[in-house]
């Protein structure tokens, strides 16, 4: 059977193989063999007599597990794919290697798990990872059961985590937007200088040659080059959007579908699960709907299924059907709708291709899904127009794609993306700066990004329906009903404008694994469990970023008070109440142990029963690069971390530990910068340099006559024959920058280094009269005030962790280029850090140190930090 697959390989009568067919073909039987005789050892069962199986690729069970199960339960398996295999067992497979496999079923290792639980073989096409298999495929007699509920995972199963994401189109519109702003930020940072892009010069040449395909009429040639000549003096922006994604993508190989009704969809029969009572819980959505929301549970029932929409054709919505909608909705609406599989590696190769295409003529890219974009096109506007070009790059796109797309263009996003709603479908429309005001005149406020349920009713209170209404109303008036920033927003948008530039730069500012679905658990050990691998989850996903976090999240849903037990969808959330707690920690990290413990503490603190659970995320946020620590400072804290060991400490000592350093917040809506103290502001907003930062304020100063902190422990560490040759002025001014208000001890050292008889305005006169050139005084000067930083250094610890901080973001703000005198004070005062072992806390600030002076991208900062990195280093 299916022997037409396989090549035959050519025999050799020299080889001694030639009756079996040759060398492979002996191989593979000698293998069979083996394998028959060491599961006929010890058989559990027949279950699987007549089935035979070739594993391809990576799966959970493994292969080698799985040769083991097929042995128990009287199955065969197959170390190569061989005639008389019958079914392929995969849990991930490109298109390149479908092709090559042939009709066999591509079946998910899991139909061999669950069929030995059950005690029969199930009906594989219930598990079939791809569903578009020849139906010539011969039949394998087995019972056929209902296993719908015994084939779902909870999220006990230790695979479900990896199946319910490789089944999510949420996580894979996510997973892909996220994946395509890191490759055009990946194309912008390998760009060199003199980059040339090869659409721009295909656009070059087409020019040359008059050779542009155009719908639009040109009387000669010359007309038309006259049209490409004609250069815009506006800023150009394109919104290119994929028309109905996924439908498009699924019916590129089934041409009978083009032209029908079809939506994308996890439902294979539209119908629902039965005997199930959904009254209750529909009753209750409606309870919460929030007012003006529409109720999308109006027409199910308790037969109709309530698998979401995620594409549909527009032959699907000229009769009613929505995305988003539920599927047993939808087929009242349009009986003869068709139903397709979600087909995700086809997903992510149109998408690749759609941005490999643009990328070829620009890299100013705004990537905002795996199907959609904006692109800042003036420059492209020296070589064609706005209309042959959108001609031009939709067919390119179709071409490569087999998939249309519609494209619209205006002077800012908004535009673009409004006159994108013109072009649909398969179309392009460019509003000009003349038709702008007409253009956004009669369309209705809901049709303006951002406005929503709650700003439309305001509006609507003002008497205003759509964005005429607004223009020709008052600012004020406007601000004084929504909100001074969200009234100004609207005002504009409602006259087409927008200031937000285009972003080609992405930076992720949190990363998050959630799961609504199969959460039933039986016991703390399964929640906990399940925790743990979501941990993991999100932990590699932020490691994938490059990124570390300094904040941990868990999201909770939570069954509500009165909801049914048993959901209407089959182990679905039902109605929920939500809630959160964060932690923040005092470092960043992306070590999964860590992330792992601080998740648990907060599941414990929040104390849900775990059967009442219904849903579990985990957000990462305050994410930062993950930069690699200096290496002087590195060696420096390695050698600490030998010579200074921390004892190993039992877990619940170290959770008490871990939880007196983390701040706890629960359902934190604001995760901002702490405010800054009053009195570091106020002492450092007319600063010249750091020194003032870390005086003292006058209530903390000590009284007159001693030095600031009592710092001053050896007089005979400040020369005082150089203060003393230094002119006043000068040495006044020192005094007075480092606060030196000296001890009587000192001042009798001072008097004694004097010319006896001479009073100290007769030294001062003296040292005027010798007038000492103005080098030698900056040399001592320079040599004095080193060593006063000694003495001032030590004034940091009387600040708080907080008033820190915020003195090195003062800092930061108020200076251009850092001073020597206050890069010596820092090193100094980290250095003295070190050498009292508090390397926690030295680590902390030199990490804050080096984030912020590596976003500078200023060599004089970089030095800096070098050079106080290099006082760790003195007398190591």
């Amino acid at each position: 059977m299916h022997k037409g697959w396989y090549k035959q390989l050519e025999e050799d009568d020299d080889n001694g193989f030639a009756q079996f067919g040759g060398y492979m073909e002996a191989k593979k039987a000698k293998l069979i063999k083996q394998v028959r005789e060491q599961a006929a050892v010890e058989r559990h069962s027949t279950i699987f007599k007549g089935v035979s199986i070739y594993v391809n690729g990576f799966t959970k069970p493994s292969a080698e597990e799985l040769k083991t199960l097929m042995g128990l339960h009287g199955g065969v398996y197959h170390v190569y794919q061989m005639p008389s295999t019958t079914h392929i067992i995969a849990s991930n497979l490109p298109n390149v290697k479908i092709n090559k496999l042939g009709p066999l079923p591509i079946v998910k290792p899991g139909w061999i798990e669950d069929s030995i639980t059950l005690g029969r073989v199930l009906d594989y096409t219930q598990y079939l990872l791809y569903t578009n298999q020849s139906r010539t495929q011969p039949k394998i007699s087995f019972e056929r059961v209902d296993n719908t509920l015994s084939s779902s995972k909870t999220a006990s199963h230790p695979s479900f985590l990896s199946e319910f994401y490789g089944n999510s189109r949420l996580h894979l519109i996510a997973t892909l937007g996220a994946e395509f702003k890191q490759f055009v930020n990946d194309l912008r940072s390998q760009m060199g200088k003199n980059h040339q892009f090869p659409g721009v010069l295909l656009l070059q040449t087409l020019k040359n040659n008059n050779k542009f395909i155009s719908n639009e009429k040109f009387d000669t040639d010359d007309d038309l080059s006259s049209s490409l000549d004609t250069k815009t003096d506006v800023e150009v922006i394109m919104h290119i959007d994929m028309d109905c994604f996924f439908v498009s993508v699924g019916i590129r190989n089934r041409p009978e579908l083009r032209g029908q009704p079809v939506a994308v969809t996890h439902s294979k029969t539209g119908q629902g699960r039965a005997h199930v009572d959904r009254s209750a819980e529909i009753a209750m959505y409606k309870e919460r709907l929030p007012e003006g929301a529409e109720f999308r549970l109006q027409d199910i029932d308790d037969n109709s299924s309530l698998s979401e929409i995620a594409s549909c054709s527009y032959e699907a919505r000229k009769q009613g059907v929505k995305n988003g909608m539920f599927m047993g909705q939808a087929l009242k609406l349009c009986p003869e709708l068709r139903a397709i599989p979600y087909d995700f590696d086809d997903y992510k190769e149109v998408s690749k291709i759609l941005y490999t295409t643009i990328s070829e003529y620009t890299l100013n890219i705004e990537a905002v899904s795996c199907d959609e974009m904006y692109v800042n096109i003036t420059d492209l506007l020296n070589h064609t127009t706005v209309e042959l070009f959108a001609e031009h790059i939709r067919s390119v796109i179709k071409q490569r794609t087999g998939c249309p797309c519609s494209t619209g263009f205006g002077s800012n996003r908004l535009q673009a993306r409004l006159a994108t709603k013109r072009a649909k479908p398969d179309g392009q429309y460019y509003l000009t700066p003349s038709e702008v005001i007409g253009y956004f005149h009669d369309m209705p406020l809901a049709e303006l990004p951002g406005v929503g349920r709650a700003t439309l009713a305001k509006m609507s209170n003002l008497g205003l329906q759509t964005c005429g209404d607004v223009q020709s109303f008052s600012l004020q008036t406007l601000q004084k009903e929504i909100g001074m920033k969200l009234g100004e927003t609207i005002y504009d948008q409602a006259a087409g404008i927008d200031k937000k530039p285009l972003q080609y730069e992405h930076e992720r500012k949190s990363v998050s694994a959630e799961v609504n679905y199969g959460i039933r658990f039986q016991n703390m050990k399964e929640n906990v469990e399940f925790l743990e691998r979501l941990a993991e989850e999100v932990t590699s996903r932020l490691i994938e970023t490059g990124m570390k976090a300094k904040c941990v999240t868990l999201k909770l849903m939570v069954r509500a008070a009165d909801a049914p037990t048993e959901t209407a969808k089959y182990l679905g959330h039902g109605v929920c109440d939500s809630m959160s707690k964060s932690t923040s920690l005092q470092t960043t990290t992306d070590d999964c142990k860590i992330i792992i413990k601080e998740s648990r503490n907060l599941l414990e603190k929040l104390a849900v029963p775990f059967d009442e659970l219904r849903g579990l995320g985990i957000q990462l946020s305050k994410l930062e690069k993950g930069q690699k620590m200096n290496v002087l400072l590195k060696n420096f804290l390695s050698n600490t971390a030998t010579t200074n060991p921390k004892p190993v400490d039992t877990d619940k000592a170290v959770k008490s530990e871990l939880e007196a350093k983390v701040t706890s917040k629960v359902n934190v809506k604001g995760r901002g910068r702490p405010s800054k103290n009053k009195s570091i502001i106020a002492s450092g907003a007319s600063s010249k340099n750091l020194s003032t930062f870390f005086k003292s304020t006058q209530k903390d100063r000590p009284q007159s006559g001693k030095l600031v902190n009592n710092s001053y422990q050896n007089s005979a560490s400040l020369d005082m024959s150089v203060l003393q040759e230094l002119p006043e002025d000068i040495r006044l001014e020192i005094m007075k920058e480092y606060n030196l208000q000296l001890q009587n001890q000192v001042c009798d050292e001072f008097k004694s280094s004097q010319t006896p008889g001479t009073s100290a305005t007769t030294i001062s006169t003296a040292a005027d009269n010798k007038k000492p050139d103005s080098e030698e005084i900056t040399k001592k000067t320079r040599q004095t005030k080193a060593k006063a930083q000694n003495i001032t250094a030590t004034g940091f610890d009387s600040l708080s962790h907080e008033d820190f901080m915020n003195m090195f973001a003062n800092w930061f703000q108020s200076h251009s280029k850092p001073l020597k005198v206050d890069v010596d004070m820092l090193g100094k005062y980290f250095k003295q850090m070190a050498m009292q072992r508090r390397i926690e806390k030295l680590y902390i600030y030199a990490k804050y140190l080096h984030r912020n002076i590596n976003e500078k991208n200023d060599c004089d900062w970089h030095k800096a930090y070098e050079n106080i990195v290099g006082f760790l280093q003195e007398g190591w």
